[in-house]
């Protein structure tokens, strides 16, 4: 993957496919950091990694920072799906994915008398040699069917298109963002491309894939500010939390993943959070160099430190 960060990929943000993108040097910088900061977080020692970065307004910082991560994120290795449903109990929930759509539904019956084989599942009969990925799930609400989305240009810059469809099936999911709803709602349907680019802009919502609603599929967890108390402790398998603006941030010191990203709005004249942050490294933290160690610097207009704590 071409690094955003290193000039030589420009991208730019619309607020759907159908207007023209803008570029802007900060972009690429933001998603770089998601997508650095994931790197880092595969020598995860004990240790919580704590960047806060200082921007003029908050708007797609987040989201951008989420894509990088989610960017960085190793593609799943899944048996035939075939095998899979071998192995599978009637009643058992999976998620599907075919050319058309993302499927979630409790497993039937598997039919191999037949050629191709049939499964039941969802609710449906399915041909098995149309399912292109298929994996058990123990998450499960109720059925759900979604349009499989389409990679576009971000995703196919990052090779994600090569195996698109077991991302979809089963994404790693270690990703939260916690902010302020209608905001965050608003970022996840914007689009992003590279600048000049004749594939389809990315659109935010389908690289985050956030829980939102009743999805078929979701990498994302999504939190409202307002009542993160109510909602703590963040499941384990969380890596990564993405505070966004003060109302997330000053939770800072009881989220437990090994990454914590926090994006100060300067836009805002509240100086809480950022006093919160800075006694955190003050009294428990660790300094570490951002360009050093996490091989990331901050575009023009952004500020920020990282710092390490003991978990």
């Amino acid at each position: 993957m071409a690094s955003p960060q290193s000039g030589r990929v420009q991208l730019q943000l619309s607020e759907s496919a159908d207007e023209p993108g803008r570029a802007a040097p900060w972009i690429g910088p933001l998603l770089a950091l998601g997508t650095r900061a994931a790197r880092y977080s595969r020598r995860f020692t004990g240790q919580q990694l704590v960047i806060a970065l200082s921007v003029p307004k908050r708007d797609f910082a987040a989201s951008l920072i989420g894509c990088g991560w989610v960017l960085a994120s190793d593609a799943p290795t899944l048996p035939g799906p075939l095998e899979t449903l071998r192995e599978m109990e009637p009643g058992q929930p999976l998620r599907a994915v075919n050319s058309r759509q993302v499927i979630t539904g409790k497993f039937s019956s598997l039919d191999e008398r037949v050629q191709p084989p049939r499964a039941q599942f969802a609710g449906s009969s399915w041909s098995i040699d149309g399912i292109r990925a298929l994996v058990p799930i123990t998450e499960y609400d109720q059925p759900e069917r979604a349009p499989r989305p389409e990679p576009g240009s971000v995703e196919r810059m990052a090779r994600l298109d090569l195996s698109w469809d077991t991302r979809l099936a089963k994404p790693a999911a270690d990703l939260a963002i916690v902010g302020t709803l209608t905001w965050l709602k608003e970022d996840f349907e914007a689009h992003l491309a590279r600048e000049d680019d004749s594939l389809p802009s990315s659109r935010i919502r389908s690289l985050l894939m956030p829980k939102i609603g009743r999805p078929a599929t979701w990498y994302t967890r999504v939190y409202a500010s307002a009542k993160l108390a109510e909602q703590l402790p963040i499941p384990e398998d969380v890596i990564a939390v993405i505070l966004d603006g003060n109302g997330a941030i000053k939770y800072l010191v009881e989220i437990e993943a090994p990454v914590v990203i926090c994006v100060l709005d300067r836009s805002v004249a509240d100086e809480t959070a950022a006093e919160l942050v800075i006694q955190l490294r003050n009294t428990r933290g660790e300094p570490l160099s951002l360009s050093g160690d996490i091989g990331w610097r901050p575009p023009a207009g952004v500020e920020a430190l990282a710092f390490t704590v003991a978990l």
